[in-house]
């Protein structure tokens, strides 16, 4: 008798609880924690940084210090206090949240130094607010308040994890990435599940995905995904005001995919093509010289196979004019396509790499903590880590457990596209196409970071993928709690 009125009791708890309210709520509370209040977590400079620093204005202030770079986080930056004349090398969104941040320092400081925190607060409010967006969708047809609970805890235990957090007191734009992917999800699934497209709605989904894909050259054909996603909402609605709307904002992703993909010239092209040739399609092979002839490229480059374009000492200058014309001009992004689509064998090599560091959230070698913090050159910090790490410790790093997943996903999801078909549900449908375009979005930067620069820096080209990994986890879980 006591234990079910200790049941009720509890149960009636339970059903009072706002259960997004309460994911968002974590967010914020752990991601204080963990990048507000000290031993602050952040990421150290890779040597990225100043192609999006410099062109808005902000600059390391101890760059003499060899330290911050790999090994230690840095949370103060200089801000410019005359004209910046530093050239406009990265065509990023990422810009709009640093010169924000920089705007809000300054109302309360006058002393030109940037607190990155005030940058990581706004991702910090975004992700909030994507979270609960997602979490009222996920525990929607839930019935029973502790399947309700499960959701929030494992979206909260994947999405608040330091290997996500880090990020956000960093210059890297994965930073942008993370909030504005969670957040223009939380608004698309939130619009299809309670019918709640509208201009708004529309507005508010166009501005977070613009923001989620313009942060990286890398993410340039997600616009042309985006681009369909508002072409079928086109379609389903009568309004004339919503088709209208729609079809602006499909014509405007396309532009910007192209416009974004374009804008990759000078350094970043060259620095990719040397990976996508050195790094990929000659990587471990034994016949290079063969290979560049496909090329109409002269035998003599074959001494750059496996080199990287950052060695401190190579071969040739590779900024050379004749190695523009005689070496990068002879291998486009088209003709390194058309070799991996006629040579399956050498994809397949590139894609075991891929996969392999697909579900490493954080780089192996970039520190988390201050110089002041008193720990050891490029130490992590795993104060709500263990997400990250259980998916570097014990998930499978090979292509045989990313097929599998992926094979598990496509089976249920196109067992109940057709199922939603045969019964005419449109909404179901239009949900099942939009995580097929959240799988799209992963799937294809494993694809693209190869085709793009071979097995440079992977951990952090298929990035994305890690984050749709974990979307697909959450909904095919609270499928199960549904069925429950």
């Amino acid at each position: 008798m006591k234990k079910s009125v200790l049941y009720f009791k509890v149960n009636k708890i339970f059903n009072k609880i706002n259960y997004p309210f309460l994911a968002a709520s974590l967010v914020i509370i752990i991601g204080i924690f963990t990048l507000f209040v000290s031993p602050i977590i952040g990421m150290a400079d890779n040597g990225d940084f100043y192609r999006v620093m410099n062109q808005n204005g902000v600059y390391h202030i101890n760059k003499e210090d060899k330290d911050i770079f790999l090994g230690y986080f840095n949370k103060d930056y200089g801000i410019y206090k005359y004209n910046n004349d530093y050239a406009k090398i990265l065509i990023s969104t990422q810009s709009i949240f640093i010169k924000i941040a920089v705007f809000i320092d300054e109302l309360f400081n006058k002393d030109y130094i940037l607190d990155i925190r005030f940058m990581s607060a706004l991702f910090l409010l975004i992700q909030a607010t994507g979270i609960y967006l997602l979490v009222k969708v996920l525990i929607n047809k839930i019935d029973k308040p502790k399947y309700k609970m499960i959701i929030v805890l494992l979206i909260t235990l994947i999405f608040c994890d330091t290997g996500y957090f880090a990020y956000y007191n960093s210059f890297f734009g994965e930073g942008v990435n993370i909030c504005c992917f969670l957040l223009s999800i939380g608004i698309l699934m939130y619009m299809i599940e309670f019918d709640k497209v509208n201009v708004c709605t529309l507005f508010l989904f166009g501005v977070s995905s613009f923001l989620f894909f313009g942060a990286k050259q890398q993410l340039a054909p997600v616009g042309i995904l985006i681009a369909f996603i508002f072409a079928k909402i086109g379609t389903l609605k009568k309004q004339k005001i919503l088709k209208g709307i729609s079809f602006i904002l499909f014509i405007i992703f396309i532009i910007s995919s192209a416009v974004f993909y374009e804008s990759i010239t000078g350094d970043f092209k060259y620095i990719n093509s040397y990976h996508a040739m050195n790094r990929g399609i000659l990587l471990n092979e034994d016949n290079p010289d063969e290979i560049l002839k496909n090329f109409n490229i002269s035998s003599q480059y074959s001494l750059l196979k496996d080199t990287n374009f950052f060695e401190e000492t190579t071969l040739t200058d590779l900024y050379d004019k004749d190695l523009i014309d005689d070496y990068y001009k002879k291998f486009p992004i088209g003709k390194i396509l058309s070799y991996y689509v006629t040579h399956p064998k050498v994809i397949l090599k590139m894609a075991k790499a891929s996969f392999s560091n697909s579900y490493s959230i954080r780089p192996e070698v970039i520190g988390n903590y201050e110089k002041k913090a008193n720990k050891t050159f490029g130490q992590k910090s795993y104060f709500f880590a263990l997400w990250s790490t259980f998916k570097d410790k014990i998930i499978p790093k090979n292509i045989l457990f990313s097929l599998v997943t992926i094979a598990i996903y496509l089976y249920i999801s196109i067992r109940r596209f057709i199922k939603c078909k045969r019964d005419k549900n449109i909404k179901e449908i239009f949900i099942q196409e939009a995580y097929f375009y959240i799988f799209l979005v992963g799937f294809s930067q494993v694809i693209i970071s190869v085709i793009g620069a071979g097995d440079a820096d992977l951990a952090k080209h298929v990035f994305m993928y890690n984050m749709t990994f974990d979307l697909i986890f959450i909904y095919l879980i609270s499928l199960m709690l549904k069925k429950a």
